[in-house]
């Protein structure tokens, strides 16, 4: 019975998406890509990124990606949007609980950008989302999010649940750590506006999207990867999402990423240039009997990462955050003793 509910209401989402009128406003799918260096870069990734990587914010593209994550992680970051003749802003703090049951993941984003070539309001998005893995290569997750905007006169709310599953494959031939991602996002009440005498939901309502991504060149202390996403807004778009990082001492990491919409470079509105980013990791010690020393957390991670990219020819973003990752990852496995022996 439950599973012919859930059926039931994903075909009511997925019937309204593909009979409604489909219209976009530059931006409007990527509402929250914008806040932080990761997101501007990650390319859309459903996989993790084209190197393994998460935060907070990775629920956005899919929130079964998080369910590995071993450490709690905290992140601050905010995005200066400068047009022609106005300056606009996005930024929000996350944070991340690895539990037994599964990893909580908790998102607060503001996006302030009434802008000349980017009218997207005014507004603050809340996400929640759990994830598990159900093997240890395969994990699935979901969450559930709300948001208000406002627009001139007009104001608006949406409220949906985002769902995806992830598969660590490994090695595939010449490629190392090949990832697998899948998920189905907004799936509920967009916000709707008013355009050119029509209306349209966005971000796009029940929204697929797929994606892989691995290392085609990994040495101890040099790793190229890639990552490739496809989704499709509304059931009546498509897009293409490139991304391409470069991790140097496992410290230094360079990231780009490009994006191809085919409704918005049909309307005229192309984002050509893509995205570059880099961030730089620092490892800390926290002196003995402190707070963090005493919870186990003596040595951690902090990332620091800029990016910037020109969108829509008129629009630069210029994006900074910081990223902290409390204690050491746990990269020893387990040993297992029978009748005094190791084995």
């Amino acid at each position: 019975m439950k599973k012919f509910l859930t059926a039931a209401v994903l075909s009511a989402f997925v019937s309204g998406a593909v009979f409604a009128e489909y219209n976009t406003r530059p931006g409007s799918q990527n509402l929250l890509r914008f806040s932080e260096p990761q997101l501007l870069t990650g390319a859309a990734s459903s996989a993790g990124g084209a190197i393994f990587d998460v935060t907070p914010a990775s629920i956005v593209n899919n929130p079964a990606v998080t369910a590995y994550e071993q450490r709690i992680v905290a992140d601050l970051a905010g995005t200066v949007l400068i047009d022609t003749d106005s300056t606009g802003f996005a930024g929000h703090a996350g944070l991340l609980i690895p539990t037994r049951w599964g990893v909580a993941s908790f998102l607060v984003q503001g996006i302030f950008a009434d802008l000349d070539h980017m009218c997207l309001g005014n507004g603050m998005n809340f996400d929640a989302s759990f994830s598990k893995d159900v093997t240890d290569q395969l994990s699935v997750g979901m969450s559930a999010n709300f948001g208000f905007t406002s627009w001139k006169s007009e104001t608006d709310w949406k409220l949906g649940a985002d769902m995806g599953a992830f598969y660590n494959f490994g090695d595939l031939g010449p490629f190392k750590s090949v990832r697998f991602g899948g998920s189905l996002l907004n799936l509920g009440k967009m916000y709707s506006t008013k355009y050119v005498g029509t209306s349209y939901d966005w971000p796009g309502i029940a929204t697929p999207k797929a994606g892989v991504a691995g290392s085609f060149l990994k040495q101890e202390n040099f790793e190229i990867g890639a990552s490739a996403d496809f989704s499709s807004p509304s059931f009546q778009n498509f897009v293409i999402d490139a991304g391409l990082q470069i991790l140097i001492n496992k410290i230094i990491k360079v990231s780009t990423a490009w994006e191809y919409d085919v409704k918005e470079f049909g309307d005229d509105a192309r984002n050509v240039m893509p995205s570059i980013g880099l961030s730089v990791k620092f490892r800390f010690n926290s002196r003995e009997g402190s707070m963090l020393a005493n919870r186990g957390w003596a040595e951690s991670d902090m990332t620091v990462s800029g990016a910037w990219q020109q969108m829509y020819e008129d629009i630069n973003a210029v994006s900074g955050g910081v990223i902290l990752k409390l204690g050491l990852e746990d990269t020893t496995p387990p040993k297992i003793i029978l009748w005094g022996e190791e084995e």
